[in-house]
């Protein structure tokens, strides 16, 4: 399987991710997020951008890790996902990174089982790994409503 590609990065705790750029990601801060009642825990809620809904999912919650500390403000990476926008809530964004083919490997077993379900596989960089996500698998797992 050849990974090799574009990918937009960032940092859930102190996990290193990626999604393919040609997916369309876009990154914010700051947006103001309208909650969702008895909605799936994952889901943040809504928020408008540039006149679309955009579905906002907490990566913490979605990898069952602790709640970020409180004042800290959460980043957006946006995608589309079967003609719906998404955005990924995240604590920092890391840089857009090339690497090829020859740099990925299966998913390591000893990674948590929550993240292991969302990864395709791993770049190892020349100084950490690079958790390769399947936006599909994000989004697909969580009971979804959109309008």
């Amino acid at each position: 399987m050849n990974r090799a590609g574009s990918y937009a990065t960032f940092f859930v705790g102190n996990l290193f991710f990626g999604i393919p750029i040609a997916v369309g990601v876009e990154v914010t801060m700051g947006q103001e997020i309208t909650p969702v009642p008895l909605g799936p825990k994952e889901v943040a809620g809504f928020f408008n951008l540039r006149g679309h809904i955009v579905t906002a999912i907490d990566m913490r919650t979605r990898l069952n890790m602790s709640v970020a500390p409180s004042g800290t403000d959460s980043l957006s990476i946006f995608f589309q996902d079967q003609d719906h926008l998404f955005a990924l809530l995240v604590d920092r964004v890391g840089d857009f990174t090339e690497v090829t083919g020859d740099t990925f490997e299966e998913t390591p077993s000893n990674l948590d089982a929550n993240a292991r379900e969302l990864i395709v596989g791993v770049h190892k960089l020349a100084d950490k790994l690079l958790l390769v996500l399947d936006t599909h698998k994000i989004v697909s797992g969580i009971n979804l409503v959109q309008s």
